[in-house]
């Protein structure tokens, strides 16, 4: 994170914005938070929820605002450039490590803002006390009075130590975090390209190289396999022209065959007829001569006869 938001920031409102506004402000941001709480982790929006707490306790109380503004007058004057972790932290999206940090950081500023408070009331009350009652105070309570002040700026220092060690440990536990996860993503990436190498014989100089040789591959399976497709269809065309051309071939024999036979029988029945109608005219001429000749013979006995003599 380049640099920590101010809760004036946190609820997007500007540092001389009124105390009404500063509750409009709130309201807004946490219906916001609660329309989009489905899309955020629990812890997160939890996280959130409480910064936007923390921002509207701290600003919708005057004397608490006070001593927030001028924390926040001097973190301005003696801001320094933030550390190399911090900036390497800070590109890209904020993730949920740096929204803890800031959680930590700003309820850090507000134990010490609040202790802050404390002493301030403490010495408004001592500087609001009639003139007699002051005189009149006793050593002793003067003395417990400067003790309880003294009591609440160190928890509020104490307080905002501990903050800050929780953060440093926060950056450490995830530096080591993302050193481990580097260490196993290697060996994982080292193990894969092993594998890689025994299934097929090539070693590729990282998984992203070996994803880029599996696609090749893979597209070159395609092409194999979509020509040898395109040979198989084109034998598969030729078979069957192939199969037409024996099947047309034996259709026309069948045909030729049964003209030849069609022909054949009715040659044979033309013989038939006519060998029928010979024998016709043989029997005919036959009795045609039998006619006669018995007309002969039957005019022969007439003129044979006694007497025709």
């Amino acid at each position: 994170m380049a640099q920590k938001k101010s809760l004036y920031e946190i609820l997007k409102l500007e540092a001389d914005a009124s105390y009404s506004e500063i509750r409009a402000a709130y309201e807004m941001r946490v219906q916001a938070l609660d329309s989009r709480s489905q899309s955020l982790l629990t812890e997160d929006a939890d996280l959130q929820r409480r910064l936007l707490t923390l921002a509207y306790s701290t600003l919708s109380t005057p004397l608490s605002r006070d001593a927030y503004d001028a924390h926040l007058a001097d973190r301005k004057a003696s801001t320094k450039p933030p550390s190399s972790a911090l900036v390497a932290a800070s590109l890209g999206n904020p993730s949920a490590a740096e929204i803890r940090a800031d959680a930590m950081l700003m309820r850090a500023d507000a134990m010490s803002l609040r202790a802050d408070a404390m002493g301030f009331r403490a010495d408004s009350l001592d500087r609001q006390s009639p003139a007699g009652s002051r005189i009149g105070a006793s050593p002793v309570v003067s003395r417990v009075l400067s003790s309880f002040k003294t009591a609440l700026l160190t928890l509020g220092t104490l307080a905002a130590l501990g903050m800050v060690i929780k953060i440093v440990l926060l950056f450490t536990m995830t530096g080591q975090s993302d050193a481990v996860t580097s260490a196993r993503s290697a060996n994982s990436e080292k193990i894969f390209l092993q594998d890689y190498y025994q299934t097929w014989g090539v070693r590729p100089a990282s998984r992203a190289e070996a994803e880029l040789l599996d696609a090749q591959r893979r597209s070159d399976e395609d092409a194999t396999r979509a020509r040898k497709q395109a040979e198989d269809e084109k034998k598969k065309a030729l078979r069957a022209e192939r199969e037409f051309e024996a099947e047309s071939r034996k259709r026309g024999a069948q045909v030729s065959a049964e003209l030849d036979f069609a022909e054949e029988k009715a040659r044979q029945a033309r013989h038939y007829d006519e060998q029928q109608k010979e024998r016709a005219e043989r029997m005919k001429a036959q009795a045609e001569r039998q006619r006669i000749e018995a007309k002969q013979a039957e005019w022969q006995r007439i003129l044979d006869s006694p007497t025709n003599r």
